[in-house]
């Protein structure tokens, strides 16, 4: 090496220390071999050689001395990264600088970096972010390989397939994971959980790990599903639109260039993938992926705040099976009072006031309504049995009724090749909905009325998903034949002469899903109602959502407190005594009459003057529900072929990350949030 070459600028080295003047001449005092090499490639193997250093450290028996050689594996990858065909010269490197690499902290490789490493590496069964597991020893305490020192290497057996990693910075990465073996144990270690020879569980480690596994060889990094779940709070994104705008914009580095490759002629053919064309694993992340990393990682972030441990069945069939059993028991534990912002207080839904004997009492409210979206669910009227698929329109205890005609009053079985019986009515209502080719027209309603449209798949023809079918149709037979009406805007008589039939020709969604929350936004509660928005259903939830006398709250404010007040009055229930139940503002005056005096007693909002503040204005945002359906029904076309289970944990969870947004609103406007203490909601029976 010439003396002017150790003038040359060096290379950023991300976090490696850069090499002095006196470590090189150091170097070349004790190795001379090393002056075949200028600078650069110096620098660039002290690179290299740290992004291999993970796969060095699972070949050693102690990570925290450096080695003095390295495994022939690396050798040779590093040699042809490096363009040299005599690994004894990187040997020489690895004496020369070994120590620098085991020293330094992990480097940000470039995208040059990452592409001419794996050029080499996947040759060898290794690459850049190759994935190991997070222990080295196993963890069975009474294990005889079992080291409190977790330096210690004494795991064997390692199995290497490839992968893809899907990444927020470097896109999609072809890369080799390894799992390893204790053979007094017989555990398997892989990189996010371990699974017992003899058992079918798999055990998480705890915590959430920066790489989650989603299916054998697919894993995603956490940053991007967090990107992937904001994406669904706030964008009413679906797993399938998610897959494609990451496949789209984000798989590559260079997705701008590669995406549009006339305007950047120049550097189009110098831009590549990361994946090779030869890669058994796609590159894509798939709909499933996205979907099925967004429970899991749900999963592990729910264990992970309540100090668990996430354990999962693991010889099943599929992801989606495997998931199953933990979404179910999240589901139980959200129920009622689960979600973790159900203590919420701040000055927009808690008020103090000094009452006209002079005490301070508080004054703290909630509002209920309900939004048509739903799951699949039993065609039988408010069953709320699970259906064994999505492909079945009954239940177990139903399927008998598979055979009726579509006809909801018909107790007719229906005619082979068709779905209603032989009756010339029914076959003509039969006739004029497959004609009019109405498969969405019940969806697009409730779209409506939620006042939004997200379809599932942004690119119309592309969704290879079943299409919608209509939960339920109404005809009127008139005297032209029947005449198809919107089954949400049809109440009332029929014109003279005309009789209404109700058909349900494909599958059912649940009625509606009721929402309890603060004036302030914050979502309190969920629950299903499956066949539909009677009182008795809301006064159940209500009682789930304030099961004590000290959680209800001083104002309940619903669309229909008049028939739901008068439903507790005769049932003698009188757990919401001290609620008063006024009507929101809007709906009291559109649709509740001046000559309905029970309504008008006991439901006006004008009648609590506690409501109203010392300004004259509403203490309280009583259309808040109104506004949340807007966002809450944003998820319909999302939702709208989930099994259940899925269903119910997807509503959870994006109530619980809008609730943490409006916390966070709250904060920054100044509005004090805090947290009620659970004992006083809930003290103790003692």
């Amino acid at each position: 090496m010439h003396a002017n070459e150790l003038c040359l600028p060096l290379l950023p080295l991300g976090n490696v220390d850069s090499m002095s003047l006196q470590q090189i001449a150091s170097a070349l005092a004790k190795f001379p071999e090393l002056a075949l090499l200028d600078f650069h490639s110096l620098n660039l193997f002290i690179r290299y050689a740290s992004l291999a250093k993970e796969e060095i450290e699972f070949s050693i028996p102690n990570r925290e001395l450096c080695p003095p050689s390295l495994p022939t594996k690396i050798l040779r990858v590093l040699a042809s990264a490096l363009g040299e065909c005599d690994t004894r010269l990187i040997e020489i490197c690895w004496s020369a600088f070994g120590e620098l690499v085991w020293t330094q902290p992990e480097i940000a490789a470039t995208n040059e970096e990452i592409l001419a490493f794996n050029d080499a590496a996947l040759l060898h069964q290794t690459s850049f972010r190759h994935l190991f597991p997070p222990v080295r020893s196993c963890q069975s305490p009474i294990c005889v390989n079992h080291r409190d020192d977790k330096s210690i290497m004494t795991l064997k057996e390692p199995l290497t397939h490839r992968a893809t990693l899907f990444t927020v910075k470097h896109g999609a990465l072809p890369i080799y994971t390894t799992s390893f073996y204790c053979r007094a144990c017989h555990i398997r270690y892989y990189h996010d959980y371990h699974v017992h020879k003899q058992s079918s569980l798999r055990t998480y480690y705890g915590g959430v790990p920066d790489v989650v596994q989603v299916a054998q060889h697919f894993f995603v990094e956490s940053a991007l599903l967090e990107l992937f779940a904001n994406n669904m709070v706030f964008g009413w994104l679906s797993g399938t639109n998610c897959a494609r705008i990451y496949n789209e914009a984000l798989s590559s580095p260079h997705a701008h260039i590669l995406n549009n490759k006339t305007a950047f002629p120049a550097i189009y053919q110098d831009t590549r993938h990361f994946t090779p064309d030869d890669w058994t694993v796609t590159r894509f992340i798939r709909k499933e992926d996205t979907m099925n990393g967004f429970f899991l990682y749900s999963l592990l972030l729910h264990k992970a705040e309540h100090n668990g441990i996430l354990v999962l069945p693991h010889d099943e069939a599929s992801q989606r099976d495997r998931l199953q059993p933990a979404l179910a028991e999240r589901n139980s534990a959200m129920e009622g009072t689960g979600q973790e912002c159900y203590a919420h207080a701040c000055d927009l839904c808690f008020h103090i006031i000094e009452n006209e004997h002079g005490q301070l009492t508080k004054l703290q409210a909630a509002g209920c309504d309900g939004n048509t979206i739903g799951h699949r669910s039993c065609k039988v009227h408010d069953c709320k049995n699970p259906l064994p698929n999505l492909r079945h329109h009954f239940c177990e205890q139903h399927g008998h009724l598979r055979l009726k005609c579509a006809v909801v009053e018909c107790s007719a079985d229906h005619a082979a090749g068709h779905r209603t019986c032989d009756r010339t009515e029914h076959r003509a209502l039969e006739t004029a909905y497959f004609k009019r080719g109405n498969a969405m027209f019940q969806l697009r309603s409730r779209l409506k009325k939620a006042g939004v449209s997200v379809p599932n798949n942004s690119v119309s023809g592309l969704d290879t998903s079943r299409e919608g079918e209509d939960e339920e149709v109404v005809f009127e037979m008139g005297p032209g034949g029947p005449v198809e009406l919107d089954p949400d805007e049809c109440e009332g008589k029929p014109e003279t002469g005309n009789r209404r039939m109700r058909a349900i020709f494909g599958g059912r969604w649940t009625h509606n899903e009721q929402l309890i929350m603060r004036p302030c936004g914050v979502i309190l509660s969920r629950a299903t109602l499956f066949g539909s928005e009677a009182v008795s259903a809301v006064h159940a939830f209500a009682k789930a959502t304030f099961p004590t006398p000290e959680s209800t709250p001083e104002f309940f404010i619903f669309d229909n407190n008049c028939k739901l007040d008068a439903h507790q009055r005769a049932i003698g229930d009188e757990h919401f005594r001290n609620t008063g139940k006024p009507v929101d503002v809007f709906h009291f005056q559109c649709k509740h009459k001046l000559t309905d005096l029970h309504c008008q007693r006991y439901c006006n909002p004008a009648a609590f003057p506690e409501m109203i503040g010392p300004d004259g204005k509403w203490r309280f945002n009583t259309s808040i529900c109104e506004q949340t359906n807007v966002w809450f029904g944003g998820f319909i076309a999302v939702v709208r072929d989930m099994e259940a289970t899925r269903y119910n944990f997807f509503l959870d969870e994006m109530i619980k990350r809008r609730n943490r947004y409006i916390v966070a609103e709250l904060e920054r406007k100044g509005h004090f949030p805090w947290n009620v203490p659970m004992s006083s909601l809930f003290p103790s029976s003692d």
